[in-house]
């Protein structure tokens, strides 16, 4: 989109919906964040690679 306009402009919307494999419950995504988070912080702590 140029400057809000529509006409002049190219509306990009929908390009990450190819990454999208599977539709969760939101309690799963949820736990997937949390688990990453703590993986991650772990990580941070302990000084290793990121390893998802």
């Amino acid at each position: 989109m140029f400057l809000g306009d529509l006409d002049e402009g190219e509306l990009e919307i929908g390009q990450v919906s190819a990454l999208i494999n599977d539709i969760l419950p939101a309690e799963e995504i949820m736990k997937n964040i949390i688990s990453e988070y703590k993986a991650s912080l772990s990580d941070l702590i302990t000084g290793e690679e990121y390893h998802f």
